[in-house]
């Protein structure tokens, strides 16, 4: 299997564990247990946000912003994402500190 493909399938069960688990009921859960849940939801944030930073650390050291259709790429990730320009740009600020950066482009 290719990387390409591994990820898809990473993602895709991601996608599924994601949507089984909203529509598990929250009653059932304890005060603790909640607690426990919103931990491990939170770390889970974490982690996407350092991927999300790999990523677009990647993206933005292949080919400079015009290729696709921006003037910058906080241009590019606002109009593809449908975030607001300030959020492009801190993405972006925030993926230039990214180990990923530095890599050569593969």
């Amino acid at each position: 299997m290719s990387s390409k493909d591994e990820i898809s399938a990473a993602l895709d069960t991601i996608k599924a564990g994601q949507g089984k688990l909203l529509r598990l009921p929250l009653y059932t859960l304890t005060w603790s247990e909640r607690m426990s849940l919103l931990q491990q939801i939170d770390e889970l944030g974490k982690e996407l946000v350092d991927f999300d930073r790999r990523l677009i650390g990647r993206l933005i050291t292949q080919a400079p912003p015009p290729q696709f259709g921006g003037a910058s790429w906080a241009e590019v990730l606002s109009r593809r994402l449908r975030i607001s320009r300030a959020e492009a740009e801190r993405r972006v600020a925030a993926a230039s500190f990214s180990p990923d950066v530095n890599r050569p482009s593969a």
